[in-house]
């Protein structure tokens, strides 16, 4: 009996130190910045990393998109310390989370997710849920919905005015 209790002592300390490990490992890699982020289907997205250091560059696979490698560089951006650069996100990538991943110059890897949204965007009338649209609003309804209002105001102060005047709160 007592021996279970120190191996399941024992399996617990393992596990939590095997738990509080993996962050560390987590925090060695760089961020890659998405801009605009999520983007739709068939649209651009920049990238851009501060983790290459001064004058720095990157090789970033974004095959998870069907978009090959990127290069990312700091020539001829105004702010050496970043390394930047852009995809175009095909339009047949289907919405979701895709992640990219590459390395620096400098040894670093550098990570981050690309959020795709449908490269549609809606169209036609706004469904209100009331079983007619915005559009098909019209002067004569916004009136009679704002006299509807005025008469349901009127009323409670009507009632509070009357109870007060019987004497009764």
């Amino acid at each position: 009996m007592r021996s279970t209790r120190v191996l399941t002592g024992a399996a617990l300390s393992v596990a939590a130190l095997g738990l509080t490990a993996c962050p560390v490992f987590a925090g060695d890699f760089g961020k890659i910045e998405i801009s605009p982020n999520p983007v739709q289907a068939g649209k651009s997205v920049n990238l851009n990393s501060s983790d290459c250091g001064k004058n720095g560059s990157a090789s970033v696979d974004a095959s998870t998109l069907g978009a090959g490698t990127v290069t990312l560089t700091s020539k001829g951006q105004t702010h050496t310390e970043n390394v930047q650069g852009s995809l175009r996100v095909p339009a047949s990538t289907k919405p979701g989370n895709y992640g990219i991943g590459g390395k620096c110059a400098n040894g670093r890897e550098i990570t981050g997710t690309v959020q795709v949204t449908a490269g549609t965007t809606p169209h036609g009338k706004t469904k209100t849920g009331l079983g007619a649209t915005s559009e098909d609003a019209n002067t004569t309804e916004i009136l009679a919905g704002a006299g509807v209002l005025l008469a349901a105001a009127a009323g409670g102060v009507w009632m509070v005015r009357r109870r007060r005047a019987d004497g009764s709160a």
